[in-house]
């Protein structure tokens, strides 16, 4: 099985219980990230914003109500991932998102069209991370922004947190996604797919690769998780 159809079994499988998982296994952090990752953003008004993985809509929901000017396209593999986005957006009065069922790797737009381009603990899933990089740098105008927020593998030097980490990461996130989600295999792979992540030094080279410019990266939470930031 290629990793596209994986990743499409696991989001299929946890999709229902995605946004309340994640709430529980990050007791509820997640929300700070994504929120920092919002406001250091400066988001003009009536720009265009491709959220690239955006399933559920945290990313897309929070930059509409910093700038409800901006035009927010949530483009996610997933169809069943999207349902829960519209439904919590109308849930929530966010009428004017468009939503795009497509692949990261393979996005239906034209070039230069986007002034940012957001992925929110989505790229470490895609197969092709070079092939979804280019892309997002096509969609891109010139000066435009990426923001990426993801997990790192975690490379301390603190061996009790270290200790600790992959206890809870290998053994109490996989036994609450079999309590919560009726699904062990799909989080065992979620915490893999961190451990096999780049470093954010080796992440922040292959984004340079791909041809952005000012490259940075931002750690969170003693670097449990990492905003990356880049200019076309």
């Amino acid at each position: 099985m290629d990793k596209s159809q994986l990743i499409k079994e696991v989001f299929d499988s946890v999709a229902s219980h995605y946004d309340i998982m994640n709430d529980i296994i990050s007791f509820g952090i997640h929300r700070l990230w994504k929120n920092k990752m919002v406001n250091i953003t400066h988001f003009t008004k009536n720009s265009k914003v491709l959220d690239i993985a955006g399933g559920t809509g945290d990313i897309a929901i929070r930059i509409a109500r910093r700038e409800p000017s901006i035009q927010v396209t949530v483009c996610d593999i997933n169809q069943n991932m999207l349902s829960r986005g519209i439904d919590k957006a109308i849930n929530l009065n966010q009428l004017n998102f468009n939503w795009v069922c497509a692949n990261a790797e393979n996005l239906p737009f034209e070039d230069s069209i986007f002034d940012y381009c957001t992925i929110a603990f989505g790229i470490r899933n895609v197969s092709d991370r070079k092939k979804a990089l280019s892309e997002a740098y096509r969609v891109l105008k010139l000066n435009g922004k990426f923001i990426c927020l993801e997990f790192a593998p975690m490379h301390y030097q603190n061996e009790v947190f270290t200790k600790f980490y992959n206890l809870y990461s290998f053994k109490v996130i996989p036994k609450i996604g079999s309590i919560v989600a009726k699904d062990k295999n799909s989080y065992k792979y979620l915490v893999r797919s961190i451990r096999e992540f780049p470093t954010q030094a080796e992440f922040q080279m292959e984004i340079e690769k791909i041809g952005f410019r000012n490259v940075e990266f931002h750690d969170m939470s003693y670097g449990i998780v990492t905003l990356h930031i880049g200019t076309k």
